[in-house]
């Protein structure tokens, strides 16, 4: 296992514990599809968002992108939400936070399987909209900064836990 592996592991395991102890009532898990820019293509992820307090969240999220055999694409992101209101029909949010991106060539038989991961820096926005259901719609724009820069749009869905 290299050492990336076991910081990586180490970090995952520290979050999982950390979103544990938050308050079961202030958690959501959500589905989304977004569209970016660098793969130019379609993605499909799952997100989980848990509040530390009234104004701050931590999201994790992974995104598979969708694209042309034989590249894959997937990322991984740990973002901190601060919300700027939380009144009304609409919850507005401004993010940070870090993204690992890998691509992944799958060659045939006459070239190697390889594969890369960077990472970069997030910052976007987004809005959870109220619709007085257990679940609410949200969407999210954010900008990666790094050897991987991408402008991605997300649109999806966020379950009340």
């Amino acid at each position: 296992m290299t050492q990336r592996m076991k910081k990586l592991g180490v970090a995952l395991a520290f979050s999982v514990c950390m979103i544990a102890s938050f308050d079961s009532s202030a958690q959501k898990i959500g589905v989304m599809l977004g569209y970016g820019t660098e793969v130019e293509q379609l993605g499909l992820g799952v997100n989980g968002e848990f509040n530390v307090n009234s104004k701050v969240s931590i999201s994790p999220s992974f995104v598979y992108w969708f694209p042309n055999d034989p590249l894959k694409f997937w990322e991984f992101n740990a973002n901190v939400n601060y919300y700027f209101t939380k009144a009304g029909s609409a919850d507005f949010y401004g993010l940070a936070g870090i993204n690992l991106f890998t691509v992944k060539y799958d060659g045939n038989v006459n070239v190697e399987d390889d594969s890369n991961s960077e990472v970069g820096l997030n910052l976007g926005a987004g809005v959870n909209f109220n619709v007085g259901k257990s679940w609410e719609p949200f969407t999210e724009v954010k900008f990666v900064i790094g050897d991987a820069d991408q402008l991605g749009l997300f649109f999806g869905v966020k379950f009340k836990l």
